[in-house]
């Protein structure tokens, strides 16, 4: 890790140790200059302490010299007292000795910290002068819950995968096929969380979805909700040998997993994506965005790199909220890219500021740039959708295909996205980490987000 961060980031896990809540103002705009330039002062507040202190020393230094060469011109020049003159000429070269040591101390801890603010005025150079790209991830949760019970559409019968996934209705489509061709239009790739618990409903129609995405070179990654297993694969999982010798439970709930019941799932959907030959997730979503530290841990226990699932409005199913956050780190490197929320106008932040399908039809540009501001290296954006986002509801709240106008606003967005925005899969935007272009300022502990449920 750089030096630099490396300082940043104990300062603020020092500093969020004292609460498990931040305040929000901490991370309005150019909050990281504010806690560079705040460091900044603190080291240079110890610098003055350090040199005040050298100066007192030196006085002292300067006293038994003078009383060293004082002793030894009595021991020259008299006989008397020799006893007496010799004990205190030791100790005041002892002192001497002790306070050298001390001030070369002090120097050396000057020059380090003269080193740190040297490294952190850089960093603020940097951050002022970041010419990261803006980056935009679109996360599609591919999923076919209750929602998208069988329904008759012009004498046919459409089952949920059909129905949330593909959004076929007669011969009209409109779900992650079409969400793929307007993506190839403008050359840029999305990332389907596909949600890999629905196999044990849907069986091999869920390879299927996720061979289709794969196929077309957009990524596939992890999505999980627990309560889209059937009964019946509940019972084949609970009497098996690998259940049982894990040490997992049966919990729907994914903020109250224990660490054996997060490393038993992530494991299990590793062998899902070996099954279909699909390269192994880097990025992970939970159902409802409940999550807890053992899914983290889990996650960097299957290499996986990136969490998409922090989420100021999570209405009390995560287990703590630090404000509104940027992208930030856990203490095991994994990079948290929170569901993002743009400030209004009027600097009031809404649930309805979510970067969602309701973002294609607003003036992109201006909201996009109230969020990146200068600061795009620690700022990546996410859109995030479903399967379904094409579709809307009817009297019964079930999805069907109304018309093609979702489809030609989400046309609409992505042709007339500025260039000045990169929108890019999570598999590219690992790329933008691993060389620096993307960076978190903050890092927290796991403890932050500790599974509290079953205490």
């Amino acid at each position: 890790m750089d030096k630099s961060f490396a300082v940043l980031f104990s300062i603020i896990i020092i500093g969020a140790s004292l609460g498990s809540c931040i305040s929000e103002d901490r991370y309005k705009d150019d909050y990281e200059e504010q806690i560079i330039e705040a460091e900044i002062s603190d080291l240079e507040n110890q610098i003055r302490l350090h040199q005040n202190k050298i100066d007192e020393l030196s006085n002292a230094l300067n006293y038994s010299t003078d009383n060293v060469t004082i002793l030894s011109l009595l021991l020259d020049n008299s006989s008397n007292n020799q006893e007496n003159l010799i004990f205190h000429h030791q100790e005041n070269l002892s002192s001497i000795q002790n306070l050298s040591t001390q001030i070369e101390q002090l120097v050396l801890q000057i020059s380090e910290l003269e080193l740190a603010i040297e490294e952190l005025e850089s960093l603020l150079r940097a951050i002022s002068e970041d010419t990261s790209p803006k980056l935009l991830v679109i996360t599609v949760d591919v999923e076919a819950g209750n929602r998208c019970g069988e329904l008759v559409f012009n004498n046919l019968t459409h089952n949920r995968i059909s129905t949330c996934m593909y959004g076929v209705f007669g011969d009209q489509r409109a779900g992650i096929i079409e969400m793929m061709d307007i993506a190839d239009e403008v050359g840029a790739k999305i990332s389907f969380f596909v949600d890999v618990m629905e196999y044990y409903t849907y069986g091999d129609q869920m390879l299927q979805v996720m061979r289709d995405i794969d196929s077309r070179g957009h990524d596939v990654q992890l999505h999980f909700h627990p309560s889209m297993i059937n009964s019946t694969n509940w019972e084949i999982f609970q009497n098996s040998e690998e259940w049982n010798e894990s040490g997992a439970t049966k919990d729907i709930n994914m903020n109250c997993w224990d660490q054996n019941t997060a490393n038993f799932w992530f494991s299990n959907a590793m062998k899902i994506f070996d099954e279909t030959n699909i390269t192994r997730p880097i990025a992970y979503r939970s159902g409802a965005y409940r999550y807890c530290d053992t899914i983290i841990q889990a996650m960097a226990n299957n290499n996986m790199t990136q969490s998409y699932n922090y989420n100021i409005f999570s209405s009390g199913r995560q287990n703590y909220s630090a404000g509104y956050l940027y992208n930030f780190q856990w203490e095991n490197e994994i990079f948290e890219f929170p569901i993002t929320y743009v400030r209004d106008e009027d600097g009031e932040l809404r649930m309805s500021s979510r970067i969602d399908d309701s973002t294609w039809t607003l003036p992109v540009n201006d909201i996009f740039e109230r969020y990146y501001g200068n600061h795009p290296s620690t700022r990546v954006m996410t859109m995030i959708l479903h399967s379904y986002s094409f579709l809307d509801t009817n009297e019964a709240g079930q999805y069907y295909l109304k018309d093609q106008s979702r489809v030609n606003a989400f046309r609409t967005f992505m042709l007339e996205l500025s260039d000045e925005y990169t929108i890019v899969s999570s598999s590219e935007l690992q790329t933008y980490i691993d060389d620096g272009s993307v960076r978190a300022v903050q890092k927290f502990p796991l403890s932050f987000l500790e599974n509290e449920c079953h205490r």
